[in-house]
């Protein structure tokens, strides 16, 4: 059982810290990235000055999903003697974090549009990167494909030499003035009529 003693930490700065527990909001823990759920968690923490891991353990305990506290019940049925939030955070994003294969595999085949924007599918798919240090040509490539062929046929016919990112802005656009309900997998025939397709000379005016 852990102690506050054994971190140096005396009962009045435990119960200052418990209070300062009951200020804080954080979002909703999210498998999708938890540790980017504890970067949020942590900023909190250090807003209130909350340092004891007595008061942080419980605490991040008390936000996690069923599922994912018995995956780490263990350390629930033997809280760790010593360091029991760093413990606990770091079983918790080695139990949910995605392997860097499946990420990429996920970028590969199953990473689609959806109802995301251009642009946050774009972010997407270079937090699913991660440790590949794609070119911004390759990802270009792979991002384009998620598109509408509509869109897509756009972004292509640009004449400007625009970086990854105005291009998604410039998905955003053309999303926002073109009705594209057609799913990004569906053929769109190259050569049918274009007159009420907006061109990013339009698009850029």
């Amino acid at each position: 059982m852990y102690t506050s003693e054994t971190e140096g930490t005396s009962q009045d700065n435990i119960s200052t810290e418990l209070h300062a527990l009951n200020l804080i909001n954080v979002p909703p823990f999210s498998r999708l990235n938890p540790r980017i759920w504890f970067v949020q968690v942590e900023v909190q923490f250090r807003r209130r000055n909350i340092r004891s891991q007595t008061s942080k353990y419980p605490f991040v305990l008390g936000l996690l999903p069923t599922e994912v506290a018995s995956e780490v019940s263990d350390l629930i049925d033997n809280i760790p003697a010593s360091n029991p939030y760093d413990q606990l955070k770091q079983a918790i994003i080695q139990i949910t974090s995605v392997s860097d294969e499946k990420r990429l595999q996920q970028l590969l085949h199953e990473c689609e549009l959806g109802d995301k924007s251009s642009s946050q599918l774009l972010r997407h798919m270079r937090q699913l990167a991660g440790p590949y240090k794609f070119d911004d040509a390759f990802l270009k490539e792979i991002w384009l494909q998620r598109l509408p062929t509509v869109v897509r046929r756009i972004l292509r016919s640009s004449s400007q030499p625009l970086d990854l990112e105005s291009l998604a802005s410039m998905a955003d656009k053309i999303l926002e003035i073109t009705p594209c309900t057609i799913p990004y997998v569906q053929t769109i025939s190259e050569t049918s009529n274009d007159k009420k397709t907006p061109t990013i000379a339009s698009l850029t005016a």
